[in-house]
């Protein structure tokens, strides 16, 4: 992934914040917090019904006495849980949606179809970036070390340079 690719959600955020529009990632206006915490709320809600739902219909097939009122009384149970999956997937595919505007990682919807804790991926990557970073700085400190013996090599073999020299390292040091 080039830097231009990684920085891209990152321009587009200070491209609306210069117009004085807040954007996400996608380059949609970024929604308020309280809106997406209501939006969560309704559907974690709808959700939870859904889930309910099909408890009681697993009740109800498992306990099925064959009767006309047991019949419809599944009927009318099944109807409503796809009417509530139609509700869900109309709010999942509404554009407008506050919900619409959270990135979720590819890896993490992964590890949850596979049955696995997200909080799994999120330590696993918080993991991942440490040993990145520590890398890093090692080779940053490794570049350094390299630098400054190049810097008094240059200057014993040719103290003409020293100036110049000192002005690359000066020019090159990490603080400024």
């Amino acid at each position: 992934m080039t830097a231009e690719t990684q920085n891209a959600p990152q321009t587009q955020q200070a491209a609306g914040a210069a117009n004085g529009k807040e954007t996400s990632g996608a380059g949609r206006p970024a929604a308020s917090p309280q809106a997406l915490q209501e939006e969560l709320g309704a559907t974690e809600q709808q959700v939870a019904a859904i889930i309910e739902s099909f408890i009681e219909l697993g009740v109800s097939v498992y306990d099925y006495p064959d009767t006309p009122e047991a019949t419809q009384g599944m009927v009318t149970n099944l109807r409503r849980n796809v009417d509530r999956l139609a509700r869900l997937n109309q709010r999942s595919n509404d554009p407008d949606s506050a919900l619409a505007q959270v990135d979720i990682p590819l890896e993490v919807i992964q590890y949850i179809e596979d049955g696995r804790n997200p909080d799994i991926y999120t330590r696993e990557f918080v993991e991942a970036i440490r040993r990145s970073n520590q890398y890093q700085r090692a080779k940053m400190h490794a570049l350094k070390q390299l630098r400054d013996s190049l810097a008094d090599k240059i200057t014993d073999e040719f103290p003409d340079l020293a100036p110049s020299v000192q002005d690359i390292l000066r020019r090159t040091d990490e603080r400024a």
